[in-house]
């Protein structure tokens, strides 16, 4: 018993510190050639990223307000994946959620806040789920890809946003394309005010983290789930609703994407510019993927990216390092998940065609 204990802490340190741990030193060691390719010192380099993101309470301020959207969208990522559908759609969803809380936000009046906010962050989290209904059900109704149902949501909820900014919500007040601002009563209160900014925003992250874990660790429903992603035909066998926890994973995973709009909007924006999301759903699969759908290990992942995000300016302009250096290294970063996650699969493919010709050989 004690040896299975072991073999299993080892497998889990295995899982969840030292593959990662090497991807992200190969990614290191990737953005150092990638600086050395444009001319630049990347000791110099890495230490402006770090300045950038960690220098003061300013850059503190910043890189946790990167990271709350990143964090939140991982794991939307990470409940879709436990139920076996990998949901790239997290970014439109992230983007029709702030579309739903700024109309909230806005048309709702004469509310007071303890009503206002919660209320807001519904709505949000709603329209995301029903923009997550779609491709949920084309792909368990029709059997179509959910992959390219949700690429297709993605560009659609990126249109349907640039409509409402330069169309119906356009605000006349502001000086760049944006929508009206959401009052006053809706906006989620700052725990450190200023230029920048930080509001109670991050504890909906460390909630949502701990319901989390407390749903997949401790409830049956969670263990169902997650037996449906591992082996769907095996939980169907013990009579377990696969098709049901198939729509779960992807109708929970739209609401925490739309939470994650919602969160922007009340915490950081208070109105909807056009591109106000750097692509926060996209860093979301990375982190979800690289720390194995562990909270713990989302939470300091998106640290790890929003670190980045809020360093890669500073970089550019006391390194001279170009801001793209960073894009390719986060696609160096899911190139190398992918590999990890294949490799160990084609070795799998291999041993049992060997072994397969093994007992051809012997008969």
């Amino acid at each position: 018993m004690e040896k299975q204990n072991k073999s299993r802490i080892i497998n889990i340190q295995y899982d969840v510190i030292l593959i990662p741990l090497f991807i992200i030193l190969l990614a290191l060691l990737f953005a150092s050639l990638l600086i050395l390719a444009v001319g630049k010192n990347p000791a110099i380099a890495f230490n402006a990223l770090v300045k950038g993101a960690f220098g003061n309470l300013s850059a503190w301020v910043y890189t946790i307000n990167k990271s709350i959207p990143i964090c939140i969208c991982s794991f939307a990522v990470a409940f879709s994946y436990f139920g076996g559908v990998f949901n790239i759609g997290v970014e439109g969803q992230l983007q029709i959620g702030a579309l739903g809380a700024v109309c909230a936000g806005y048309f709702f009046n004469n509310l007071p806040p303890a009503i206002h906010i919660p209320l807001t962050l519904l709505c949000g989290a709603l329209a995301g789920m029903l923009w997550s209904l779609i491709p949920a059900f084309l792909h368990i109704k029709r059997n179509l890809n959910i992959i390219v149902l949700c690429l297709f949501m993605n560009y659609i909820a990126e249109f349907l946003l640039q409509y409402f900014v330069y169309g119906p919500l356009k605000s006349s007040e502001s000086l760049i394309p944006a929508t009206y601002s959401i009052l006053d009563s809706a906006k989620i209160p700052n725990i450190i005010d200023g230029a920048n900014k930080l509001s109670y925003s991050f504890l909906i992250v460390l909630v949502i983290a701990v319901i989390l874990k407390i749903y997949f660790n401790k409830t049956y429903s969670g263990y169902e789930l997650r037996m449906t992603g591992k082996n769907p035909e095996a939980a169907k066998f013990f009579g377990i609703n696969t098709r049901k926890y198939l729509y779960l994973s992807i109708l929970i995973a739209g609401v925490l994407g739309g939470i994650a709009g919602a969160v922007e909007i009340q915490g950081r924006y208070y109105r909807i510019i056009d591109g106000f999301s750097p692509g926060s759903g996209f860093d979301g699969i990375t982190i979800a993927l690289l720390s194995n759908g562990n909270p713990v290990g989302m939470i300091i992942g998106s640290l790890l990216f929003g670190a980045i995000r809020a360093g890669a300016t500073n970089m550019q302009v006391m390194a001279g390092v170009p801001s793209q250096i960073i894009q390719a290294v986060q696609g160096f970063l899911m190139l190398a998940i992918a590999v990890e996650r294949l490799f160990p699969q084609l070795i799998k493919v291999i041993k049992n065609r060997n072994a397969k010709r093994g007992v051809t050989n012997v008969k």
